[in-house]
């Protein structure tokens, strides 16, 4: 009876010994737990600061101009019969990075059109006059005489008048002439 006792006796010690042994492994396992997201969590503060430092410190530059300002977009204009939800997508974005390539030199670009015809619709077909007033940062005005052009082929002549204007511009600027106003009639 002493042996069942005494065996009794070992096996309740084993079994409060397994049970502490069990909360011991409970606990490392939490300990574990807690620096698995104490690591998660640093790494997720590093990501979010990494975030706020290239979306708000660095300055994503495109052909002169920031990603978040959009100047360029903001120096084009449109007057007259034909405003800018008028354009297309594709003939805004044509005359944008046009705008965005002479960004340092442009202040604003207005481009004023009418229709030939008032009373007929806007077709690809239509005709339709247009000038373009370029006022530079340095104060020069450039205009340009009224010009015509077919509607499916307005955002053409419009770049390649303004080309032109940004040439003669250029050319002056190079002899040293100091302008305030430019007529090119080319």
């Amino acid at each position: 009876m002493d042996l069942l006792l005494f065996a009794y006796r070992v096996w309740s010690n084993l079994e409060a010994l397994d049970k502490l042994n069990l909360f011991g492994e409970i606990m490392i396992a939490r300990h574990r737990d807690r620096r698995k997201e104490w690591v998660r969590n640093l790494f997720l503060v590093i990501l979010a600061i990494a975030v706020v430092v290239i979306f708000f410190n660095l300055d994503i530059m495109r052909q002169g101009e920031s990603l978040f300002s959009k100047s360029a977009d903001k120096k084009l204009e449109f007057g007259g019969d034909l405003k800018r939800s008028d354009y297309t997508k594709e003939e805004i974005s044509k005359l944008i990075r046009y705008t965005k390539k002479y960004n340092d030199i442009f202040g604003k670009v207005f481009i004023e059109t009418s229709r030939q015809d008032s009373y007929k619709k806007i077709s690809p077909k239509s005709k339709i006059l247009f000038e373009v007033h370029i006022r530079m940062i340095d104060g020069t005005t450039i205009s340009t005489p009224l010009r015509r052009s077919l509607r499916k082929e307005l955002v053409s002549a419009i770049l390649v008048k303004l080309e032109k204007d940004v040439g003669a511009y250029m050319d002056i600027q190079e002899k040293g002439k100091k302008i305030k106003s430019l007529v090119n009639t080319m």
